[in-house]
């Protein structure tokens, strides 16, 4: 029983990411099944995803990036979910990060904004910290060439970082004139600039 349902959750997490279906069937299948599961399984993982699916309101909202990690956790056992989804998780190695280049931890608002302009296929990422203003973190994060054109950064709150790159956000307690140069194969740069304490903060 595990084996079959558990694959049948994964070939829904391919239609959903094919757009050939939508929330709704995500969730009719979770609540069709949650009982049977409940009574006919041990598998935690198998048992957690058709939890998430059945309380999107409790747990974790029904998104294309969430299905993607639903499904690498159904056929892994990988979880990455709480780190795209879960502000607090970041917290502590906010910290870490400031100790370690002698920062004082200056956390940034969820709701704020920054500039960003990020292509995930482009390696490495950039990003610098202005003094804050008008709602604004100051950070401006980038992959790619720098550009001075007034449109190339576009402003996003904050907390949708946890979906589209949860890399960054343990870099963003550092303080205003920090630099960092981070990529996917783990090399980080971080280092201080005095200089982006002194810029108009309208310019980067």
């Amino acid at each position: 029983m595990n084996k079959d349902i558990k694959q049948l959750a994964i070939d829904l997490c391919n239609q959903y990411l094919e757009d050939k279906i939508g929330k709704r069937e995500m969730q009719s299948f979770a609540e069709s099944h949650i009982v049977e599961i409940d009574e006919q399984t041990d598998d935690e993982i198998l048992i957690e995803t058709i939890y998430d699916w059945e309380d999107e309101e409790m747990n974790y909202p029904i998104t294309k990036r969430n299905i993607e990690l639903w499904k690498l956790r159904l056929e892994t056992g990988k979880d990455d979910l709480a780190e795209h989804n879960n502000w607090n998780v970041h917290i502590e190695p906010q910290k870490s990060i400031c100790q370690k280049y002698d920062s004082a931890w200056s956390p940034v608002n969820k709701k704020w904004t920054i500039g960003v302009n990020l292509s995930n296929s482009i390696n490495p990422i950039n990003g610098l910290r202005h003094p804050k203003s008008k709602g604004n973190e100051g950070w401006y994060i980038w992959t790619g060439d720098y550009s001075e054109d007034e449109d190339f950064f576009q402003p996003i709150c904050i907390e949708h970082l946890l979906q589209i790159n949860p890399q960054i956000i343990k870099y963003l307690g550092l303080a205003e004139g920090y630099r960092i140069q981070i990529d996917s194969k783990a090399y980080e740069d971080v280092w201080y600039d005095e200089q982006l304490i002194k810029v108009n903060t309208d310019n980067t």
